[in-house]
């Protein structure tokens, strides 16, 4: 299931704007295309726009209630609203936000949930650095020497780009809490992901970057690695 609300404040209908001339949201949708672990594929929006992409595209389309359309609702909300309206055991969530997600990587995603039987499965992006959560450090002591960056115990951030989660088990959290998105009761499993992949647009700096990394892509570049003061194998 790929949610994609048509408003957004902060970038302009972000998965409607086109880069290289193809719009946000498909480069996740050629992603998924290639995915061989999924019955069913669907774009979730108020829009109906997004259905004639979802048919360009060879997906489906679920069209969510307008009262679900604004920034006001939550993932908990349309996505517990979906499960409620599409059958399914499992459900996994792909942001259209997240263009360099590899179709190797959300399959890895998708066995890595079936094969441990998780109730919840949330990307992460491991920080390896020193953190700090309100003024307090994580995983460092101020008063001790700064451990070079590769002995430092990672801090996971949410990834986003991929969420996974059983019917079952969200329907049992969202009966008691009211919520689903973060596990609660049941087996909650994370799963690391790096690089490009960790790319998520949400302002318009981020939608800059992610352009000028799809337009390079493009580019015929020299692919030796040369050093200051070397010469590389291609000046040979």
């Amino acid at each position: 299931m790929i949610p994609a609300r048509l408003g957004s404040k902060r970038i302009k209908k972000k998965n409607l704007r086109l880069i290289d001339g193809k719009p946000l949201i498909s480069y996740v949708l050629d992603s998924v295309a290639k995915c061989e672990c999924f019955d069913e594929v669907y774009i979730n929006s108020e829009a109906p726009i997004f259905d004639e992409i979802a048919k360009a595209h060879g997906c489906n389309f679920y069209q969510r209630p307008e009262s679900l359309s604004s920034d006001q609702a939550t993932n908990d909300e349309f996505c517990y609203d979906f499960m409620q309206n599409v059958n399914g055991d499992i459900i996994i969530q792909i942001l259209p936000t997240s263009p360099f997600i590899t179709t190797g990587e959300i399959e890895d995603f998708t066995n890595s949930m079936l094969k441990d039987k998780c109730d919840t499965l949330i990307s992460v992006e491991d920080k390896q650095i020193a953190c700090i959560y309100r003024g307090h450090p994580i995983n460092f002591d101020k008063q001790k020497i700064n451990p070079p960056s590769q002995s430092m115990i990672s801090v996971q951030a949410y990834a986003t780009v991929l969420m996974g989660w059983t019917y079952e088990n969200y329907d049992k959290n969202m009966q008691k809490f009211g919520s689903a998105y973060h596990g609660g009761d049941g087996k909650v499993s994370y799963f690391p992901l790096r690089g490009l992949s960790t790319i998520d647009i949400d302002r318009e700096e981020d939608f800059l970057l992610a352009e000028s990394i799809i337009l390079s892509k493009k580019i015929e570049q020299n692919k030796s690695i040369d050093y200051y003061g070397e010469k590389s194998e291609a000046c040979l």
